[in-house]
């Protein structure tokens, strides 16, 4: 009986070695083995069930479909559930040719599932992990495709009596072609920490919808909106370069499978991005061309793995950003937990930012801002410059501090995020 006891611990104690990346520790146990991993799902096929394959559609299926919707009132229920139907296909489609047609690199499930136990540690420590295996990058471009789907139903649901948004980010947000409307200009998007190109996906389904709906073309005087009227460009920059060759497969599975949309939609990989620095520094001089062009700035899952080094900066980059952003443009920026929503609200007290209103959507995992429109202070806004907010939402901002003020007594009394168990396996 000894030696089966010690061959069992030998290979307990394999399954559970961890190693140190960037100062903490990652595990090589598998982590996402259920049924909802896209690369269980195709790497395993008998034992469990892949994406069904009447949502996996061509580029002529897609457009059949969103004509077949395109009646549909913005606002019904019939709309609700017809975007909910063509997002899910859409996306799924994507993802799909992406996989199977325009990965740079093979996914490798071991080295994903070590990035995305570093994430949720980097989310507790604010130190952002590595992302410079290109196998990890590849699964996390594909299994990842929530964020895609998070962004993009923001967008729609601005149409959905359910939800409520500020109201100047929405006047602000409905005006763009995003949303089907359309002034003859361009619309550009910036993604900040963007890698693979998710927010840029976002933005094409939502567009290439919202395109074929008839009640929405019917707004404009000429009663139809050509394809040389709806232009959305979007800019990846990532503190990673390596993300380069998967935004651009991820450009090419997304303009492929949307290729019967209506819209002109482009995008490109704009390299180097340092949300840590001054947005004046060296790193982030891609990032600083774009303050006089850009409508709308997406930064999503990006500052909570980086925390610390944006409290040490005193956040100088969004201090930034938000002083030297054209009047009227739209920020929308993500967190899996809402616990620094308070220091940033801290910091558009600064008479500079000048925000007209600013809210929180999905109980506080978007933050959403819209700076003024002209340089002077709406009357909506307090003597301390601050922006207008709900009641609603002051009531969240004051559940963040206290969310933070928690978190930081459990991280200083020595909580650790624990690596998974193993099922069958014995502590």
């Amino acid at each position: 009986m000894a030696k089966p006891l010690l061959l069992s611990l030998a290979l307990t104690t394999l399954q559970l070695h961890v190693f140190v990346t960037n100062g903490f520790s990652a595990s090589t146990v598998q982590k996402r083995s259920g049924r909802n991993s896209f690369l269980q799902k195709h790497e395993q096929p008998h034992s469990y069930k892949r994406t069904p394959k009447h949502n996996i559609l061509s580029p002529d299926e897609l457009h059949n479909l969103a004509i077949s919707l395109s009646k549909r009132k913005p606002g019904s229920n019939g709309f609700n559930r017809g975007w909910i139907q063509y997002r899910t296909a859409a996306l799924d489609s994507i993802r799909y040719h992406l996989y199977k047609s325009g990965l740079p690199h093979p996914a490798e499930k071991a080295s994903f599932e070590e990035l995305f136990f570093n994430l949720g540690v980097a989310a507790d420590r604010g130190k952002m992990p590595s992302f410079e295996d290109a196998g990890a990058r590849s699964g996390y471009a594909v299994e990842f495709f929530c964020r895609a789907k998070n962004l993009a139903d923001l967008f729609a649901d601005t149409f959905n009596s359910h939800y409520e948004f500020p109201e100047y980010w929405l006047e602000g947000l409905r005006g763009s072609p995003i949303l089907g409307s359309s002034d003859g200009g361009a619309y550009s998007v910036v993604s900040l920490g963007g890698g693979p190109g998710f927010d840029y996906v976002s933005s094409a389904v939502a567009t290439s919808f919202c395109s074929y709906m008839e009640s929405l073309r019917d707004q404009e005087e000429t009663g139809s909106l050509s394809s040389s009227s709806l232009k959305l460009h979007a800019t990846i920059l990532d503190y990673e370069e390596g993300w380069g060759d998967l935004v651009h497969a991820m450009v090419h599975s997304t303009q492929t499978i949307l290729e019967r949309s209506t819209p002109t939609l482009s995008c490109d990989w704009g390299g180097k991005c340092d949300i840590t620095q001054s947005i004046f520094h060296p790193s982030n001089a891609a990032c600083s061309l774009l303050l006089d062009s850009t409508n709308l700035w997406v930064c999503q899952y990006c500052v909570a793995e980086n925390a610390q080094k944006l409290q040490e900066s005193n956040f100088i980059f969004f201090r930034e950003l938000f002083q030297h952003a054209q009047p009227g443009t739209l920020f929308v920026l993500s967190e899996v937990h809402p616990r620094l929503w308070p220091e940033f609200y801290e910091l558009l007290q600064d008479e500079n930012c000048n925000m007209e209103e600013v809210g929180f959507n999905k109980r506080g995992r978007q933050m959403l801002l819209r700076k003024s429109s002209s340089d002077v202070i709406t009357t909506s806004q307090s003597t301390k410059n601050s922006p207008a907010l709900s009641e609603k939402d002051r009531k969240l901002l004051k559940k963040f501090i206290e969310l933070r003020k928690f978190h930081e007594r459990k991280i200083d009394a020595g909580w650790q995020r624990q690596e998974p168990k193993i099922r069958g396996a014995k502590d």
